[in-house]
């Protein structure tokens, strides 16, 4: 093999560990550069500047145990280092058609900082012992990554990558991070991380533009998911998808996170908080955020700021401490069986919707001047409610139910008022859900409802009762005693009192002899028949009012 000038100039620097710039005469051969790398077994660093290498540069399973730098390079065809053993190999500020390192091991670092690859980036499988940097870099084809093994980080700052990043399996002992980058793949996957393990976090955010979906099913996220000031779009379709993700630590979208899509992170699970305040989440007609079933061990923060332009959907979803949308804008909340310490929905402006059913929180508070128009509660279990308003704006609140036949928010809300001390209150409030029974009821019950309402508010207000009985019994006495009945048998009569001849007509189930003694005539008997009749419509409506009260409390 004949090397030409620069060729033996280049392998005579790396014999002696030293750079080597050949910009005067820059032309290397790929074939005869990588065979004479091949066979020299003296290397101690290869550091090549300003080279136009032409033809194949190919170590494929090659053992290379000096450094193999390139700075400022020129390839014409992608170098393979396929299945390569190295010790570091660095293409700094090249330009390159692509690079296929797949299965390759390097002791140490890989690096394309500053470099553009207009072809794929192939590092599937490739094993790193130290960092792979691509800071800077553009890369025109996108990277195929799956089942990558690196021990120190993935750094890809600042980068700008058309196509499709794969890492699928991949494992990361430090960091993954893309802040800066613009990542652009429209319509389909731009960062695909299914079932990969990423120790020291993953970094999204950070004035990182993404244009696609970015996947990351079933991953493992230790330490932190960095969304924070990225921006991610894909208009119709999924942007964000975390769905079986697991995060152990926080995920940090606040300070400006803008998704154009879905944000899915469906049975997630995240050991620290989840914070989304301030972030602007849009995907009108759909979910803007999908976490059903998420576990959060610290708080969910979409407050401060935060925006939903479409539905938020946490049905199922456990949080440790506090669910929170103060200062929030979201058009549509499900809240179906979330499970939270404290739930608080004083937003920034009403909702449509809300629902509610099934969960259960130690503390709810609401601001009622944002009160939905509708409201679903049935199921809800809450131990305080704040703010402590009245009786009839709660009523209001428990009637934004559409169905609103549900007996259980009324019984839940009453339960908390008699344990804050106020139980005219929960009267109030069960007296109402009455009211709104009776309305609904059919004729007949419609009409026997409006009696016991008449008579003792349902069970809720005896005082009604005693109020009118004793209305009769005065009326009965004057009415009787201005004008006695004549006794059944003079000889055998007591004396007539009026009082008690009115108790006896009044109360069916007492005979005090005065009712049995006199017999009234003309008008009179009308009179008994009519104080008769009122005293078992009374008892009878006393006795179903208490009855229901006493089941019911």
């Amino acid at each position: 093999m004949t090397l030409s000038e620069a060729e033996t100039a280049v392998v005579a620097a790396a014999r002696a560990g030293t750079r080597v710039d050949v910009r005067e005469d820059p032309v290397l051969r790929g074939p005869q550069l990588a065979e004479a790398l091949r066979t020299a077994g003296d290397l101690r660093s290869v550091h090549i500047a300003g080279a136009t290498v032409e033809g194949a540069f190919d170590l494929g399973f090659a053992e290379i145990t000096a450094p193999l730098r390139f700075e400022d390079c020129d390839f014409d065809t992608a170098p393979d280092l396929s299945w390569t053993h190295l010790r570091f190999v660095s293409f700094t500020g090249c330009t390159l058609p692509g690079l296929r390192a797949a299965n390759a091991t390097v002791n140490g670092d890989i690096s394309a900082r500053g470099s553009t690859l207009r072809g794929r980036l192939n590092l599937f499988h490739t094993r790193c012992s130290g960092n792979i940097t691509l800071d800077d870099a553009t890369l025109g084809s996108g990277i195929s990554a799956d089942s990558v093994v690196v021990e120190g980080g993935f750094f890809a700052r600042r980068c700008t990558v058309d196509g499709e990043v794969r890492m699928r399996h991949a494992r990361i002992g430090d960091a993954l991070t893309f802040t800066g980058s613009t990542l652009r793949n429209p319509g389909r996957v731009v960062v695909r991380l299914d079932r990969a393990t990423l120790s020291g976090g993953l970094f999204l955010g950070n004035g990182t533009e993404i244009t696609g979906e970015v996947r990351a099913l079933s991953t493992e996220i230790h330490r932190t998911l960095s969304l924070a000031e990225g921006v991610f779009e894909r208009t119709g379709g999924v942007a964000l998808r975390f769905d079986a993700a697991r995060i152990e630590g926080e995920l940090d979208g606040r300070h400006k996170l803008r998704v154009r899509g879905a944000f899915r992170m469906e049975d997630a699970v995240v050991s620290g908080p989840v914070r989304l305040e301030g972030a602007s989440l849009a995907n009108p007609g759909g979910a803007a955020l999908a976490a059903n079933g998420l576990r959060a061990g610290g708080l969910l923060n979409c407050c401060d700021g935060f925006r939903a332009e479409g539905s938020v959907h946490l049905t199922g979803a456990q949080i440790g401490t506090r669910l929170c949308f103060d200062d929030a804008a979201v058009e549509e909340l499900h809240c179906w069986r979330v499970q939270a310490g404290e739930i608080t929905l004083r937003f920034a402006a009403p909702p449509g919707s809300i629902d509610l059913r099934y969960a259960r929180t130690g503390v709810l508070r609401d601001d009622p001047a944002t009160w939905p128009a509708v409201l679903l509660l049935d199921g809800l279990t809450y131990d305080i409610l704040d703010p402590q308003t009245t009786p009839a704006r709660r009523v209001d609140w428990l009637s934004r139910d559409p169905g609103g036949h549900h007996r259980q928010p009324y019984e839940q809300l009453a339960t908390v008022l008699r344990a804050q001390g106020r139980p005219d209150a929960a009267r109030v409030l069960l007296l109402a859900r009455q009211r709104r029974d009776t309305r609904r009821a059919s004729r007949a019950a419609r009409v026997w409802g409006y009696l016991q309402d008449a008579t003792v508010g349902y069970g809720y207000l005896p005082q009604r009762a005693a109020v009118i009985f004793a209305a009769l019994l005065v009326l009965g006495t004057v009415v009787f005693g201005a004008s006695p009945p004549a006794a059944a048998e003079p000889a055998k009569a007591p004396p007539f009192n009026a009082l008690i001849y009115t108790l006896d007509l009044l109360l069916p189930i007492l005979d005090f002899g005065q009712q049995s003694a006199f017999v009234p005539r003309g008008a009179h008997q009308w009179a008994s028949y009519a104080f008769i009749i009122a005293g078992v419509i009374l008892a009878t409506t006393i006795a179903a009012g208490l009855s229901r009260s006493l089941r019911r409390t």
